[in-house]
């Protein structure tokens, strides 16, 4: 586990295709603690590719189509073989397949709030200020920057920005490369009897 500290400087970050520039800071230990409450509120939870792929299972048995299993052997065989493409080609299409059948459709729902959510929630908590024609005059109250604010932003940079604040809180190659596995350690020696 990586616990970082130390804050690395805020960078000046420009959306695709604009001129606006927004100081966006990496997030402090806390301050990351913090954004995952917002989001879990705010966002629900990312249902896992674990429980994706059951819910997909349930949803062909609730389907019940004629070849239901040959497709519960390709989503078996994808769980294996998740590196094999034509596996996952298949895969795709028997998510498309059941995307409406409730037990699949509320996980989907449940990924689609939290990845629309998360841009929003890292910008609220990781903008810092910025710069360009039309912007308001930047403030924070309470350590974030107000929902009132976000939405006087263009969506597209809101959504840039916060995708970028999200990948600041991940470690940097030099905090990752340390949070491996301590080296051993030398074993004691044996104690010495005066001679």
């Amino acid at each position: 586990m990586t616990v970082v500290f130390s804050r690395r400087d805020a960078e000046w970050f420009a959306p695709p295709g604009t001129h606006r520039r927004y100081l966006v800071a990496p997030l402090t230990y806390r301050e990351r603690q913090a954004f995952r409450a917002d989001l879990a509120r705010e966002g629900g939870i990312y249902p896992s590719h674990a429980q994706m792929l059951d819910a997909l299972r349930a949803a062909v048995c609730e389907a019940s189509p004629d070849n239901a299993d040959e497709l519960l052997a390709v989503i078996d065989a994808s769980e294996a073989t998740p590196d094999h493409a034509a596996v996952q080609v298949q895969l795709g299409t028997i998510e498309a397949a059941c995307a409406t059948v409730p037990v699949y459709a509320g996980l989907l729902a449940a990924r689609q709030r939290y990845l629309g959510t998360l841009p929003w929630v890292a910008a609220r908590h990781a903008l810092r200020g910025w710069e360009g024609d039309g912007l308001p005059p930047f403030r924070r109250a309470r350590g974030l920057v107000p929902d009132d604010l976000l939405d006087a932003l263009p969506q597209d940079d809101v959504e840039a920005l916060g995708w970028r604040a999200s990948t600041l809180m991940q470690p940097g190659q030099d905090a990752a490369k340390n949070s491996g596995a301590p080296s051993p350690s030398p074993e004691t020696p044996a104690p010495m009897t005066a001679g």
